[in-house]
């Protein structure tokens, strides 16, 4: 079986076909030190907005938090420094986009999606309720807007693979936040296009996988 993340299916077929092998073997070889690093590159920003919002905390907290991680980055060097100022600017963007947000946090959702031999894990950031809906929701924190394809993609396997778990969502309420562009992305049911474009990109990913 391969094993793919959702974001990994995203950036696999939205990229040039040079950088395609790369990507894969990030996947083939998760122990490796540049495959930990992308991994983990956010896990800063993750888990405090996962606190915010599961212990009610005010939106300065965010803010404060993100000082502490850029006194971190000004000890660090390289791309330690570079990943940690990433960090900290994506929590300015959140606390002032979406930290004002009231979210009953729930348990994990673990989802995914299965063609052919290749399996996509799905893994929301986060899983909520808010104003009485549940919702799943996906960050996006490049600084740059995120490439429509990548969203589309995101957001409208987010939504079959809720579908086929039987979680009964909306589309309205699967989401992908652009966090430093402050705009949610909604879900959708995959059209055929979109059904055979994956398809055919699993299809692609299987062939490739051995030979990495």
């Amino acid at each position: 079986m391969k094993k793919l993340s959702l974001k990994g299916l995203a950036d696999f077929m939205t990229a040039p076909e040079a950088k395609r092998r790369k990507i894969l073997h990030q996947f083939k070889y998760p122990d490796e030190d540049e495959s930990k690093a992308k991994i983990i590159y956010y896990r800063e920003a993750k888990e405090r907005i996962i606190v915010h919002h599961r212990g009610g905390q005010k939106p300065s907290w965010l803010l404060e938090e993100a000082s502490r991680i850029d006194d971190q980055a000004s000890l660090s060097i390289g791309q330690t420094k570079i990943r940690l100022k990433h960090n900290a600017r994506s929590l300015h963007a959140y606390t002032r986009n979406f930290a004002c947000r009231e979210f009953d946090v729930l348990d994990d959702a673990r989802l995914a999606l299965l063609y052919g031999d290749v399996r996509i894990s799905i893994f929301p950031d986060l899983h909520v309720r808010e104003k009485g809906k549940e919702k799943i929701i996906k960050f996006e924190f490049n600084k740059d807007a995120a490439n429509p394809e990548l969203v589309k993609i995101v957001s409208q396997c987010m939504y079959e693979a809720s579908e086929q778990a039987g979680m009964a969502l909306s589309a309205a309420n699967v989401l992908l936040f652009d966090v430093a562009q402050g705009q949610e992305h909604r879900g959708a049911k995959i059209g055929a296009r979109m059904r055979s474009n994956i398809e055919a990109a699993c299809l692609n990913i299987s062939a490739i996988w051995d030979g990495i």
